[in-house]
């Protein structure tokens, strides 16, 4: 496991979405926010999308047998060589989630409608796994990487992107005129890469768009 952000699915009744959507944390704009670069790199929610509304966290991947260690860093002849670090990033996320819930329970009192949601149901704190810096590599038959996604645009001007291969945007304007981009975290809002987000920012990104082709060209 490495840095994640921990959320439950569903918090006094309602889907954990709508608090945040009801909180305006959805609705933060990329110019309001102290620090843009970090908050593009937070780890995506990771709630499961069933009728059941459960639970996939580390809680429940321990429940069901899984053993959790941190992330491989080496490996000396057959011994796999693991961080150490799950303890701190369990207590950083645990105290991350609860900060939200604390958020919601607030805006329940603030807004008298406690009677119209369920009573507080505070997840427990994350059961710490066993530290584990070694592992034998002759335990495993088969290895499934999970590492992610890198942004790539072999097709654009290298001008346009940063030391990263990200794209470099402001609001989602890039440097181009007439060229945009939509869907990447926090393009203009916190929800921007969701499928709810798109739609405000691509309504502001085509009046911007508009006002661009009814402009009379510049000259060369």
């Amino acid at each position: 496991m490495g840095d994640h952000v921990l959320v439950p699915c569903t918090y006094r009744g309602r889907d954990i979405y709508r608090w945040m959507n009801d909180l305006g944390i959805l609705h933060e704009s990329y110019d309001e926010v102290p620090d843009l670069t970090r908050a593009c790199r937070q780890p995506s929610l990771q709630p499961v999308g069933t009728p059941q509304r459960r639970a996939l966290d580390l809680a429940a991947l321990s429940a069901a047998g899984v053993e959790i260690c941190g992330r491989l860093v080496g490996v000396s002849g057959r011994r796999a060589q693991i961080s150490g670090s799950p303890a701190n990033l369990i207590k950083a996320t645990d105290l991350k989630q609860a900060r939200l819930l604390e958020r919601v329970d607030a805006h329940v009192a603030e807004h008298g409608i406690a009677d119209r949601v369920g009573p507080v149901d505070r997840p427990a704190p994350t059961p710490m796994p066993p530290v584990v810096t070694e592992l034998d590599l002759a335990r495993f038959s088969a290895v499934v990487w999970a590492t992610g996604h890198r942004p790539r645009y072999p097709w654009l001007d290298p001008a346009l992107l940063d030391h990263r291969g990200a794209l470099r945007h402001d609001g989602g304007m890039l440097a181009v005129p007439g060229m945009y981009v939509l869907g990447l975290p926090f393009t203009r809002r916190r929800g921007s890469n969701l499928l709810a987000g798109v739609g405000p920012d691509a309504g502001l990104l085509c009046a911007h768009l508009m006002g661009h082709l009814r402009s009379p060209p510049q000259a060369a």
